[in-house]
This record gives C-alpha cells, sequence and structure tokens, in this order.
C-alpha cells in the first residue's frame, strides 16, 4: 500500500490562550524562533497586548499571517553577533502601519504594500496600532540565487501598482488562508513558484538595469554580514561573495581599495570582541570566547590577542575577576 505524502506543518502561536502578564513574553519568543531574533518591545506597555501567528512551510520559504498590538522590534549589532540570522523577509502590510529603519533607509508602508528587510543586517521595525502582516521568510541563497542585486534591496517598498506586485500579494494572501496544510511535495513546489514570482516583481520594481555595487557600498555590506557571522569559525570569503552575489575577485578587490582584505578585517573584529568580552568579565574561561568569537585554534588566538594587545587573554581575564 502506497504512503500518505507527508503534509507541510502549519504552526499556531495565539497569546488568547494565555493571562496577560504572560502573553507578551510569549509572543516575544514566537517572534524570534518563527521570524528574526530581534529585542522586541511593547510600544504600549499599560494597554493589554493581544498577538497571533500562523506559519506555513513551503520549503525554503515560511509564510507567517501576523497580527499584533503596537510594538517594536530592534535587531542591531549585539543581536546580530549574539543571535545570527541569514534570512530574506518580504512583508505585505494588510492592515495598520509600521516604519523599517535599515541600511539608512527608512520606509514608510502602507496598506497593500510589500516591503523588503534583510536579517543578516541591523534593522528596526516600529508599530504604533494594532497591525497585520504576511511575512515571506526566505533563506539567502536561493533568493540572492534569483536575484544577485538582493543586498540593495533593504527597507524598500513595492507599490501595488508596480510589476507583478498585486500578484504576489494576492498570491501571499491565498496561501495563507489555506485550511488544510499541503502535502510536502505540493508545498515545496509552491514555494519555488513563489520565489520565482517574487524574484520577478522585486527585479522590474526595483533594480535598475544595469546596476553594480560601488567597491565601497560593497565593503560595508560585506562587513555587515561577516560581523553577523563573527562566531563561525568555518565562514569563507566564498559563502560572503555569494552572499552578496558578485564574484569572489570582485570582493577581494573592493577590499583591496578600501586598504585591507576581507580576512584581516574579520581578524580585526574577533579580537576585538574578544577583548571586551574579557575586560567586561563575561566569560568564565578563554576557551569561552575563542568559540564565541569564531576562532578555530586556541593557540593561534592566544598569539595574535598578545601581539595586537601586549598580553596573553588570561591576563585580561584575571583582572577583569
Amino acid at each position: 500500500m502506497a504512503s500518505c505524502p507527508t503534509p507541510s506543518p502549519i504552526t499556531t502561536f495565539d497569546t488568547s490562550v494565555l493571562a496577560e502578564p504572560y502573553r507578551f513574553s510569549y509572543w516575544r519568543d514566537a517572534i524570534c524562533a518563527h521570524l528574526s531574533p530581534s529585542e522586541t518591545t511593547r510600544r504600549r506597555p499599560d494597554a493589554p497586548f493581544a498577538a497571533r501567528l500562523r506559519k506555513m512551510a513551503l520549503g525554503k520559504v515560511h509564510l507567517c499571517d501576523i497580527r499584533f498590538s503596537p510594538m517594536a522590534s530592534r535587531r542591531d549589532a549585539a543581536c546580530l553577533r549574539r543571535m545570527p540570522d541569514d534570512d530574506v523577509f518580504v512583508a505585505l502590510m494588510v492592515t495598520g502601519a509600521g516604519r523599517l529603519v535599515q541600511d539608512d533607509r527608512c520606509a514608510l508602508p502602507s496598506v497593500g504594500d510589500l516591503v523588503v528587510y534583510d536579517s543578516a543586517r541591523p534593522f528596526l521595525w516600529e508599530f504604533e496600532q494594532d497591525t497585520r502582516m504576511i511575512i515571506a521568510r526566505i533563506a539567502r541563497r536561493p533568493m540572492a540565487s534569483r536575484l544577485p542585486d538582493l543586498p540593495h534591496l533593504a527597507a524598500r517598498i513595492v507599490r501595488p501598482g508596480q510589476p507583478l506586485a498585486s500578484t504576489v500579494a494576492h498570491t501571499m494572501t491565498d496561501i495563507v488562508a489555506l485550511e488544510e496544510p499541503l502535502s510536502e511535495s505540493g508545498a515545496q513546489r509552491l514555494g519555488h513558484s513563489f520565489l520565482d514570482l517574487l524574484a520577478a516583481s522585486l527585479e522590474a520594481s526595483l533594480t535598475p538595469p544595469g546596476r553594480n555595487l560601488t567597491d565601497d557600498d560593497l565593503v560595508r555590506q560585506a562587513k555587515s554580514f561577516l560581523l553577523a557571522h563573527i562566531e563561525d569559525p568555518d565562514l569563507d570569503l566564498a559563502t560572503v561573495a555569494n552572499s552578496l552575489g558578485v564574484s569572489l575577485r570582485t570582493l577581494c578587490r573592493a577590499f583591496a581599495a578600501d586598504g585591507t582584505t576581507a580576512i584581516r578585517w574579520l581578524w580585526q573584529q574577533r579580537l576585538e570582541l574578544a577583548h571586551r568580552l574579557l575586560a567586561e568579565g563575561q566569560a568564565r574561561h578563554v576557551g569561552q570566547v575563542v568559540m564565541q568569537c569564531g576562532f578555530s585554534d586556541f593557540s593561534h588566538f592566544s598569539r595574535a590577542f598578545k601581539k595586537a594587545y601586549g598580553v596573553r587573554p588570561k591576563t585580561v581575564l584575571r583582572a577583569a575577576g
């Protein structure tokens, strides 16, 4: 007998199942687990809080239908280091309004707009009223393969009248309205089709023909990516270049124009982070810092640290204690 196809899961979180004092902490945990890890705060602490999240998995794409009371969600440099994440988001404003700040740009989407943001770089979302959004969370690699100019699209808005925008919005709305989960194979096919549609809309709406990264843009975004993955000892330049949609040679040339190399800059940031963690007493032993800062060789780290600061890591740790 043939087995039934495995259904793609639907996950729901609803604060109404809890007493008021516990609702926001429950919601904050749900946001971190199912959207982007961030520092979430209430905008109206004295008012009742209500929120609901319903998530559907479509392979490399997750669609979340979320409704929530006024709040803010901030992902800063410290949050990037503590809770790395590397997904791309496209949010459809269904009701309410929001303010998104990322990469020195400020987006003020209205109902019906699509807005793009990136969890590998700092961002701030602020909502001053009850809001409903449908958010597509997309793994970077399949999105970047379809849209090489992806790093430039953060905090950008696609209006309903722009190419395919209404089709994307209707598709997102129809998907989250499904009552029953799709089979795993059906969900995978729908996810691929949605990615192609979304990439075509973003390319037509936001990407000027012949758009090229300047060296300054490329270095800035590469540094943001490196900081977001500073704890990963296996991080290599090919991964960085691929995430930004450029060749490895182009990435190295851009850093050379900046007077350094990507690896040298990353090592400097790792050493500075290690020194800060040790000096502020945020570690119990040096090995903890080695792991937390992305070093794979304890002896190499110790030698580089002494060369940079004139003392061994243990000396800084003992002074902090």
